[in-house]
């Protein structure tokens, strides 16, 4: 069933500054504009960094050095079925409030392949209904979730530029390309993959197999504790049991200092809460502003009790910065830790296996002989690697019969001309010369398009609302707000405005959210809200950022929006 996301509400506060920026979207068209570099582009960055994706950290450099706060609020609809949703991300945290649920907590995922991250990937592409695997390491992989939002974003530096590149590194996974299409196009073809990667599973054990054959008690308990009975390996007897005494040894080493970890976790969260409280507590009891919360009477206001208030809430400040990287470094170690052992309790498990059968079994004669059978098999390993390689090569073979190179292709290039069909009207409606050569109008043929300037830019709209447009038609594609960063990212002339403004009316998708941006100042000839009344009919949502200074998406917390604040930090407290 699909689903898809309608963005209600994005809050973002820094309490060093006590400084934010609040924005509701509507369910149709939102424009975001402002004077350049008064956070547009941060803006819709933002929104995608809370979601976990951390490609968009280095673009948001200033303003997470303000230890900021991100919050978004959201419907998930699917079906008949709408569902409320709040995601914050503090950092390296990330909180998920569903409606009617317990609050989800992922923290340590600011780095792509930490273990929280992975999960975090995961919660959300079955939330989302999205399934694309991309191909990494011989192996098929659930894919970041960059490729999750990319169909649905326009990045301002490489999205106006190349197809594919809004977002950096999706290039690593092979054949990344093919697979992207085939997936949100409906060119499924997870058996193959299912298959393939089965395969190259097989292959890599056999390889370990052939590589590691000289110590094959590493692939064979029985091998192993038949040469252990043997006579003749009495010394490799010795020589086991004490390796898994050092292994055993280390684990509970390991153990301990996990367990110490924990509890100095555990200890810093109470007392950040507590830290949290203290700071609240002193912020309404001011000796200078405030009276008594309780009694109303005036608080004590010499110099000496206003230097000790100060210092209390300085001190209560310091130590809730100290606490929270204390906080991350411990969460750190303990991944490791955890990683470390988990590991070591494989390894125990492995030997103490071993060492059981060893204990128990019954040296008669017949097991002796038994014994020394299972020794001569092991001499004829290469001989079933070469049996299973065969096998292996007959596996091959049946894959090719499931779906023909052939079959592919036609799926393919049915989709393709559709999108050719659509990409040729909006390139006519934008007054872009279209091109001779198919090789810039098929989508798996493509290449980089031959064109600068606004033509460049007018020719990737194209490309991206006819993509879009034929995404529409597979069931199973989750849908997304459809964001454009800086659809003016040219020098652009009027005409040329008024043209990509009246496209963008004209073509909007009808089931997905429309978020885009373009900078205003004085200097241009109509405003945001003028090209909403004329080309719009007034449907749009105006977002102004900032157009008298630059920098400046944050601003003072207002009273409007301190409730909200206090519901945010209740929620990740």
């Amino acid at each position: 069933m699909r689903t898809q996301l309608i963005y209600k509400n994005f809050f973002i506060y820094c309490e060093k500054n006590n400084t934010s920026f609040y924005t509701e979207f509507d369910e149709g068209i939102n424009i975001i504009h402002g004077k350049n570099t008064s956070g547009k582009s941060t803006l819709i960055q933002a929104i995608q960094y809370t979601f976990g994706i951390n490609d968009e950290k280095h673009k948001l450099f200033e303003i997470l050095e303000e230890g900021v706060i991100f919050r978004l609020d959201f419907v998930l609809k699917k079906g008949s079925n709408d569902e409320n949703l709040t995601i914050i991300r503090d950092n390296d945290f990330i909180y998920i409030k569903r409606e009617n649920l317990p609050l989800i907590k992922y923290s340590g995922i600011g780095a792509n392949h930490s273990r929280e991250h992975v999960l975090l990937k995961e919660y959300l592409s079955k939330l989302i209904g999205f399934n694309l695997n991309l191909e990494s390491s011989g192996e098929y992989k659930l894919a970041s979730l960059e490729a999750m939002f990319l169909p649905y974003y326009v990045s301002q530096d490489y999205g106006w530029v190349l197809a594919l590149k809004s977002f950096r590194g999706l290039d690593f996974f092979r054949n990344f390309k093919t697979d992207y299409y085939d997936y949100y196009l409906g060119i499924t073809n997870e058996f193959d993959r299912l298959k393939k990667q089965e395969l190259e599973k097989d292959k890599k054990n056999l390889e370990g197999r052939i590589k590691f054959l000289t110590d094959t008690e590493k692939y064979d308990d029985d091998f192993k504790l038949s040469k252990l009975k043997d006579e003749s390996f009495v010394t490799k007897s010795v020589e086991y049991i004490e390796s898994y005494k050092k292994n055993k040894d280390e684990l509970i080493q390991i153990e301990k200092e996990y367990l110490t970890k924990c509890n100095k976790l555990t200890f810093i969260e109470e007392r950040l809460k507590i830290l949290r409280v203290v700071k609240k507590a002193l912020k309404t009891e001011n000796p200078v502003e405030n009276d008594c919360p309780t009694c109303r009477q005036n608080l004590p206001s010499s110099i000496e009790d206003i230097y000790e208030y100060y210092q209390d809430f300085n001190n209560t400040e310091s130590e809730i910065a100290k606490l929270k990287n204390e906080l991350k470094e411990i969460k750190g170690a303990i991944n490791s830790l955890e990683i470390a052992m988990s590991a070591k309790k494989e390894i125990v498990s492995t030997d103490y296996s071993i060492l059981h059968e060893y204990k128990i079994a019954d040296l008669t004669f017949t097991s002796w002989l038994d014994n020394k059978t299972k020794i001569q098999l092991s001499n004829n390993i290469l001989s079933q690697i070469g049996e299973a390689t065969i096998e292996l090569n007959k596996k091959y073979k049946e894959l090719e019969a499931f779906k023909t190179d052939d079959e592919l292709r036609k799926e393919r290039n049915n989709k393709d001309y559709i999108f050719k069909g659509y990409f040729k009207d909006f390139l006519d409606e934008l007054n872009v010369k279209s091109f001779d050569n198919e090789l810039y109008l098929l989508l798996y043929q493509m290449k980089i398009f031959p064109k600068q300037g606004v033509e460049l830019l007018k020719t990737l709209l194209a490309y991206y609302f006819a993509f879009n447009k034929l995404i529409e038609k597979t069931e199973y594609v989750h849908i997304l707000p459809f964001m454009m960063d800086a659809v003016f990212k040219e020098d652009i002339d009027e005409d040329n405005r008024k043209l990509i403004l009246e496209f963008i009316f004209k073509n909007k998708p009808s089931n997905n959210q429309l978020i885009f941006s373009f900078a205003e100042s004085k200097k241009n000839a109509k405003t945001a809200s003028e090209y909403n009344k004329e080309i719009m009919n007034g449907e749009a949502k105006l977002i102004l950022t900032d157009l008298a200074n630059e920098r400046s998406l944050l601003h003072t917390l207002n009273d409007k929006q301190q409730e909200y604040l206090q519901e945010t930090l209740f929620l990740i407290e």
